[in-house]
């Protein structure tokens, strides 16, 4: 492992588009989980928009390439909340470069159909 390697990644949520609805009646309220290892973050819960705007920051202690979950959900007042689509996002750009804007796709699996996408902003400064 390089030094280069070890390090803080700051994962901004910009922006969601194009959410697949989960709700039956009314509209979705998601919120995107972030996960690497075993820290886990969530954005606020956005209510019945389907293209919300996050612009919301999380850090995470990076030891080594690894690769950042991502999930967003649909929150739910009544039962548990809906799973809308997920993805995994390899950090190795990011390290390499520094800094990375990219839009990921989420899917309901791993080759499923496109469930929307988030719109991040990965920051990675070494230590």
């Amino acid at each position: 492992m390089t030094k280069k390697e070890k390090g803080v990644l700051k994962v901004t949520v910009i922006e969601a588009k194009n959410l697949k609805d989960e709700d039956k009646l009314g509209k979705s309220d998601p919120y995107v989980k972030l996960m690497i290892e075993g820290k886990k973050e969530q954005t606020t819960v956005k209510s019945g928009d389907l293209n919300p705007t996050y612009n919301e920051e999380f850090l995470f202690d990076i030891d080594g390439e690894k690769s950042l979950k991502l999930e967003v959900w649909d929150k739910d007042h009544i039962g548990k909340d809906d799973l809308i689509g997920k993805n995994d996002v390899k950090l190795s750009h990011a390290i390499s470069k520094g800094s990375e804007d990219i839009w990921v796709t989420m899917r309901e699996h791993t080759i499923g159909r496109s469930r929307g996408e988030v719109h991040l902003k990965l920051e990675f400064t070494p230590s």
